[in-house]
């Protein structure tokens, strides 16, 4: 796609920028699906050898996820959804903040991606005295009980029509299970009334990892 994008292109060298604007926003799109499967499968790899160590640390939950997710604040609104967050007030919780990151961010970047004008997005995070919980939910299409059974597996996509659309490689959630089990965590999903999905990941408060 990008190669047959670019050597269009080549063909009409005196055409000017705004006369290309289709064929360059195409380019940059599968430039970055493509960046996005480069790292999906390189996590992939690096999992399966054993090669990842995290690195665990606390991090006080409420500042953590408040700073996270801010950005996402405009993102809703440019979208005309709705976005809210539910964090506990104190409490600490020891992580590697980089799968953390990325756990959170491929779980929101589902939930806004199978969501329409007017829908809704949402993270809440819970604590106790042993384990704390981060549950990301939406209220775009419910996923079938068929799907939610595999939808964890590598390369599984539930709509296949619609993966093709938003450029699913069926990566993302396999990834998100591999960092909470990593995590010596859990991760669920689960229907919301009338429609819609909760994905929950549960933690140990202290991981004995490594």
């Amino acid at each position: 796609m990008i190669q047959s994008q670019q050597e269009a292109m080549l063909t009409k060298p005196n055409a000017k920028i705004i006369d290309q604007t289709e064929a360059i926003a195409t380019s940059l799109s599968e430039t970055k699906r493509l960046r996005q499967l480069t790292g999906d499968l390189l996590t992939i790899a690096k999992a399966d050898s054993n090669a990842v160590q995290l690195d665990i640390q606390p991090f006080e939950l409420n500042a953590y996820f408040t700073k996270m997710l801010r950005p996402y604040e405009d993102i809703a609104e440019s979208q005309d959804k709705t976005f809210s967050v539910d964090l506990p007030e104190h409490g600490n919780a020891l992580f590697d903040n980089e799968r953390m990151h990325q756990l959170t961010v491929l779980l929101l970047d589902n939930a806004f991606k199978y969501t329409a004008s007017g829908d809704q997005v949402w993270v809440k995070v819970t604590l106790s005295a042993n384990d704390w919980k981060m549950v990301v939910g939406n209220s775009g299409p419910t996923i079938s009980d068929e799907d939610k059974a595999h939808i964890f597996e590598r390369f599984y996509r539930a709509d296949k029509s619609r993966n093709r659309k938003t450029g699913g490689s069926g990566l993302g959630l396999s990834i998100g299970a591999w960092i909470v089990k990593a995590h010596r965590g859990k991760m669920t999903v689960t229907d919301v009334q009338p429609h819609g999905a909760e994905f929950t990941a549960k933690f140990p408060r202290v991981p004995k990892v490594n």
